[in-house]
Parts: structure tokens; C-alpha cells; sequence
């Protein structure tokens, strides 16, 4: 089970049941399309058609098309964010619920211009973030799930164009001013965290802390930890470049990309602990195994330290555009959904 963008509505990016993949095999291969989730049994990613949009409901084993709905024709933020029986996606101006099971919208809007990240759901309230466009302000509101009803809006004033991250009834969002920790009941500003994050840096809640990402406030970019609390900040780490994603955090291990590979710091402390190896940043983890993605390869790390299997997409020119990123991954036991610019693959045992 993979239901949102980094696993949970924590941005956690670990999912501590099943093994991983330790050895994988590709076993299909589509033609590119949004980053993925997966739960129930079913794998849900927005595919473009030549007019429409559309939320594509997969069986995860074949890829065969179980339905489609189709959304707009313009931009829409992947992959889904699944909750219970209902799928929630954002296109560039709103917000869609709709059920896993079936071709059916439940409810859609209302119209908040310059949306460019997928929304997080907890406690039956879906939090979708926008950074402005035009005559619309940087805001975060929430809505009810079941319904679409708006339930609060929270003007951030500054450009945001992240992932929420919400954990023990609070929300945090990073803006290119710096960090805002908002009540996810009322809507109120519990306290702000200026010059930590970034407007495209996701935050991460774990162990009481959130772990975010800060750029071109130092000569280096800067793992920060910060109390959930209250808003101090409990240490920083620098790197030479970190990327603009969230670490992931697993028990009490914070994972990020080093000098010479992928290094365990503890998540009190930021102390180093060990180097795991392999390259790229850490995007995931599933049980004992962590991925990483540099440019075009995915490689798969045994925790404890060492490469276990790796796989490089090809180079494709897609209209006047040459490349072979990942743009994500999506683990579960025993299986690996990679959206890249090469295609849509899925990884299986070997």
C-alpha cells in the first residue's frame, strides 16, 4: 500500500510492513503518465489523452484498465491521494474527490488558482495548498471529504507550491518566506519559522519534529530540524546539494543524500550515524529496503548498507525535450511503480 504522495499525510515516506523489493525485474512498461499510488489492490495514476486528463484505476499485477474518469483539459498536480474509498486529485485551479471503485465524481471545486502539488487527506479533511496566480493569494484551505465544504482558509502571503504535511491536528507548510505550523481544526496560525524551507520544499513530521529542506540561505543546502511544537529549531546539518524533495524519515533514522551516497543521520540529534551508499536522494522506504533516484536510475539499498538492484531508464525526446528523469517512485511489498520520462514501469521479483 502506497495511498499518497510520500505514504502518509506525515510525509513520512516510509512504510515499515512488508520486505521491499530486494531483487527486481521489470515485468511491464506503458507509455509515460502521472506519478502513482496504490492501495486496495489497485493502482490509480492521471494518464493524458489527446483533450482530457484522466484518473486511470489499474490492476497493479497486469496493468490492465479497470475505468477511467476524466477530469480537465489542462494541468492536474499527480499522483492521487487515496482515503478510505475515495481518490482526491488536484488540477491546477481545484480540487476533485471521486470514488476508487467506479467512474464517479462525488464532488469538485471550487475554483483557487495556482495549485502545483497534490493535496493531503487526514481525519476527513482534505488539505489542498495553492501559490497564487493572478487575482488569487497564496492560501491553504481545507475541505471536508465527504462533502467539499470548505471548512477554513490560511493565507501564507508568500509563494507555496507544496505538499502539506499534517500530523497530531497540525499543519505545516513551507513557503518561500519560511515555515507556517497551522491549526487543522481552525485554520489559525500557531507559529511561523522564518528563512527555514523553501517554496518547493516539502516538510516531513516524524518523532515529534519536522524535517524540511532549506536552500540558498547558506553556501551549502541545510537539513533542518524543527521542534512541532513550538517552533524551535533543534539542529542543522549542511550538504552540498539536497534537491528540492522531503528526507525520509524511518524510526528514528533520518535519511539524505551526502557527499559520497546516501547517509543515516539520527533524527534527535542530526548527528551522522553510518553511510548506507549507493547515490541520488532518498525517496522511499519499505521495510528494509531504500530507494533512491539519480537523474534516470532508481537504485534499491539494502538499509543495513549495500546495492541491492538498480535500473536506468532510457534517454526519449518527448517534443523538443531530451531526457530520462524519474519524476517518482511508488514501493509496496514485493513490487515497484516507477513514473518516468521513458514510461510508466512496473518492477516485480525476479
Amino acid at each position: 500500500m502506497w495511498p499518497t504522495f510520500r505514504f502518509d499525510a506525515a510525509n513520512s515516506g516510509y512504510n515499515p510492513e512488508g520486505t521491499g523489493l530486494k531483487q527486481g525485474e521489470q515485468y511491464w512498461r506503458l507509455a509515460p503518465t502521472g506519478a502513482a499510488t496504490l492501495t486496495d489492490e489497485t493502482l490509480f495514476a492521471v494518464t493524458n489523452g489527446e483533450d482530457y486528463r484522466t484518473l486511470t484505476r489499474r490492476d497493479p499485477a497486469t496493468a490492465e484498465v479497470r475505468s477511467r474518469t476524466r477530469l480537465v483539459d489542462y494541468g492536474v498536480n499527480p499522483p492521487p491521494t487515496v482515503a478510505g474509498d475515495r481518490v482526491f486529485v488536484t488540477t491546477f485551479i481545484e480540487a476533485f474527490c471521486l470514488a476508487t471503485d467506479r467512474n464517479t465524481v462525488v464532488w469538485r471545486g471550487p475554483e483557487m488558482d495556482g495549485i502545483q502539488a497534490p493535496p493531503a487527506v487526514s481525519d476527513g479533511t482534505v488539505f489542498v495548498n495553492s501559490g497564487g496566480f493572478e487575482a488569487t493569494a497564496p492560501q491553504l484551505r481545507a475541505f471536508d471529504a465527504a462533502t467539499g465544504n470548505e471548512q477554513w482558509r490560511y493565507d501564507t502571503g508568500n509563494r507555496s507550491y507544496t505538499t502539506p504535511a499534517v500530523e497530531t491536528g497540525r499543519v505545516f507548510i513551507a513557503s518561500s518566506a519560511g515555515l507556517h505550523a497551522v491549526d487543522a481544526t481552525s485554520g489559525e496560525q500557531l507559529y511561523f519559522v522564518a528563512d527555514v524551507g523553501g517554496e518547493r520544499t516539502v516538510p516531513a513530521v516524524a518523532n515529534g519534529s519536522i524535517y524540511i529542506v532549506t536552500h540558498g540561505r547558506s553556501e551549502d543546502d541545510q537539513l533542518v530540524a524543527v521542534d512541532a511544537a513550538d517552533g524551535s529549531v533543534q539542529w542543522r546539518e549542511s550538504f552540498p546539494d539536497l534537491g528540492y524533495g522531503s528526507p525520509v524519515i524511518a524510526d528514528d533514522i533520518v535519511y539524505a543524500e551526502g557527499e559520497n551516497g546516501v547517509v543515516a543521520l539520527d533524527a534527535a540529534s542530526g548527528q551522522r550515524s553510518r553511510m548506507i551508499g549507493g547515490s541520488g536522494s532518498p525517496v522511499a522506504r519499505v521495510g528494509e529496503v531504500l530507494y533512491t533516484t539519480d537523474g534516470g536510475t532508481l537504485v534499491a539499498l539494502d538499509v543495513s548498507g549495500g546495492q541491492l538492484w538498480s535500473h536506468t531508464t532510457e534517454e526519449v525526446q518527448i517534443q523538443d525535450t531530451i531526457g530520462q528523469d524519474i519524476h517518482h517512485v511508488t514501493p509496496v511489498a514485493g513490487a515497484v511503480y516507477v513514473s518516468a520520462h521513458d514510461g510508466f514501469h512496473g518492477f516485480g521479483p525476479a
